[in-house]
C-alpha cells in the first residue's frame, strides 16, 4: 500500500517557486493549477482593480492578487484569485511567507477546470479559518454567488449590484463591471 506524501504550509513555503504553476495545499495534499485562461485572467484583474481603487481611496486595508497564499490551517494554504484584508487585521496576517490566517473577503473566479464541489470545499475552509465573505464569480454566466460566514447566500445576475457593507462601507458596484 502506497502513502501520499503530505506537506505542511511551512514546507510549501520552502519549495522552489515555479512561475507557470500555481499551488495550494489542501489538508497536506499539494494541488497544482495551470495558469488562468484569458477570460479568467481578465475578470480577475478587473475585480482586483475595482477593489484596489476603492480600498486604497478609503484606506480600508489591503487587496491581494492570486499569487498570495493564505495559511488557513497548518496543512491548508489557499490562494484566492483576489483577496481583501481589513486594515485592523493586516498586521496580524503579515509574515515573510504566506499570510497567517484567512482574508476577510476571498474572491474565486470559476474556471472550466473547476468543479462546484471543489469551490464549496474552499468556501468551507475559508469560513472555518475566519473569512467573512466569499464571492464566486462565473464569467461565462456573468453571475456572482455571494457566500457569507453567517450562512447567508445570494446569487447576483444581470444588472444587480454587489456590496459588502460590513467589510467595504460605501462600496457598491454593478456586477457587470466585473465582466467588462
Amino acid at each position: 500500500m502506497s502513502r501520499k506524501t503530505l506537506l505542511t504550509a511551512a514546507e510549501l513555503e520552502e519549495m522552489p517557486n515555479v512561475d507557470s504553476v500555481r499551488t495550494e495545499l489542501d489538508e497536506g495534499e499539494l494541488i497544482t493549477m495551470p495558469p488562468a485562461g484569458e477570460e479568467h485572467g481578465f475578470c480577475e484583474l478587473g475585480i482586483a482593480a475595482i477593489l484596489y481603487a476603492f480600498v486604497k481611496q478609503h484606506k480600508l486595508g489591503r487587496v491581494y492578487g492570486a499569487d498570495t497564499g493564505f495559511t488557513l490551517k497548518p496543512d491548508i494554504v489557499r490562494a484566492p484569485d483576489v483577496a481583501f484584508v481589513r486594515a485592523s487585521r493586516v498586521d496580524n496576517l503579515r509574515s515573510r511567507g504566506f499570510a497567517k490566517g484567512a482574508p476577510d473577503l476571498a474572491v474565486e473566479v470559476f474556471s472550466p477546470g473547476d468543479s462546484v464541489p471543489q469551490l464549496m470545499r474552499k468556501v468551507k475552509q475559508y469560513f472555518a479559518a475566519g473569512c467573512h465573505t466569499v464571492w464566486i464569480v462565473y464569467p461565462e454566466r456573468k453571475e456572482v454567488d455571494v457566500h457569507e460566514a453567517s450562512g447567508a447566500e445570494r446569487l447576483l445576475t444581470g444588472r444587480a449590484t454587489i456590496d459588502a457593507p460590513e467589510l467595504l462601507p460605501g462600496f457598491s458596484v454593478p456586477i457587470s463591471e466585473f465582466f467588462e
